[in-house]
């Protein structure tokens, strides 16, 4: 069974299963991941990929829950959580590519970077960029959340380096002596190690139902 929240992924979903073998049985339905249509423990395995925990922002605890409910004793679940640190070096790559990077540095709690080091949460805020409410995990704090909710973690690997985008970053932010200071100490937040190879985007936990 395929669930989501939307529709359009849902059919665009199905539109690719029919052209692949081994997928014509899936049911399809469309829901959120907090009240899930399945019995409990009902299902050997599940995956929730899309950082939708992160997505779920407060309600992301409530959504470990309700797979715990209905994942079976030993069963196995997949899911992806998004990094603060690789999400910010993201967030600062792109804004290098925008030509924007300065006026972010320039700026960084208008832009919300403090609130979301020191909390992991960002808040829905259009005009500051921040388009969508999230939570960020740091990868002590989603084992912590899965242990919570009733899940082992297993096994963890992480995704989509992004140390090679650095040093366009920082070639940018030398140009003034104010962005440079402002860079460094988003790094320092951050926890981000200069010369160091960084975790990644974000991280996949393979985790077993207690």
């Amino acid at each position: 069974m395929a669930v989501d929240l939307s529709l359009e992924g849902l059919k665009a979903g199905r539109r690719r299963a029919r052209s692949r073998s081994g997928f014509a049985r899936i049911d399809w339905v469309q829901g959120a991941g907090e009240f899930l249509p399945l019995r409990s423990r009902s299902v050997d395995a599940a995956v929730a990929f899309g950082n939708i925990v992160c997505f779920a922002a407060g309600d992301g605890p409530a959504l470990l829950r309700e797979l715990a409910r209905v994942v079976k004793p030993k069963g196995r679940l997949l899911l992806d959580f998004a990094s603060t640190v690789g999400a910010v070096q993201e967030f600062l790559t792109t804004a290098a590519g925008q030509r924007s990077l300065p006026r972010i540095l320039r700026r960084p709690g208008h832009y919300l970077l403090d609130q979301v080091f020191a909390t992991g949460f960002q808040p829905l805020a259009p005009a500051r960029l921040a388009r969508w409410e999230f939570q960020f995990y740091p990868y002590v704090r989603a084992e912590k959340a899965l242990r919570s909710a009733g899940f082992r973690t297993v096994d963890a690997m992480a995704v989509a380096p992004l140390a090679a985008f650095q040093p366009r970053v920082a070639a940018i932010a030398h140009r003034e002596q104010r962005t440079w200071e402002a860079l460094l100490r988003i790094e320092e937040l951050s926890g981000r190690q200069p010369g160091a190879l960084e975790t990644g985007h974000g991280y996949v936990i393979a985790a077993v139902r207690t």
